[in-house]
């Protein structure tokens, strides 16, 4: 299992009504895929279930820009655990949420400044860009 692939550079700079339109969708896909979207003072935590476990994808939202990341990375055993799944299927949860981010991040990218980088992916399947 690749815990290092956690380590994902997303974010973008772009114009604050675009900003407002790549959360909105961030949001709308993340909670498809079972990750409900909990406020937080810089932005969204991703919670598995809505459950509050230390591993989960955050998004921070600051005027001008848009940052996503995997919290708690080096707990995804003790995360795991409370969801009553593996460290590896609950990674593999974790690696679709962040692929999906990529992808909504790769449709702004022709608004401002987009990086959006996954270790070791396949470009085509959400990987390095």
């Amino acid at each position: 299992m690749g815990f290092e692939e956690l380590n994902v550079e997303l974010y973008a700079y772009l114009p604050q009504k675009e900003i407002k339109n790549l959360i909105s969708m961030l949001i709308s896909e993340m909670e498809a895929l079972g990750f409900l979207a909990s406020p937080r003072a810089e932005g969204y935590a991703f919670l598995p279930a809505g459950l509050p476990v230390a591993t989960h994808i955050r998004a921070a939202v600051y005027e001008g820009a848009v940052t996503v990341w995997v919290r708690g990375g080096s707990e995804i055993a003790e995360s795991s655990a409370l969801l009553k799944i593996s460290p590896q299927e609950y990674f593999e949860n974790l690696m679709k949420g962040l692929k999906k981010a990529r992808e909504i991040f790769m449709k702004f990218e022709s608004k401002g400044i987009v990086r959006a980088y996954i270790p070791g992916g396949d470009p085509d399947e959400g990987g390095d860009n």
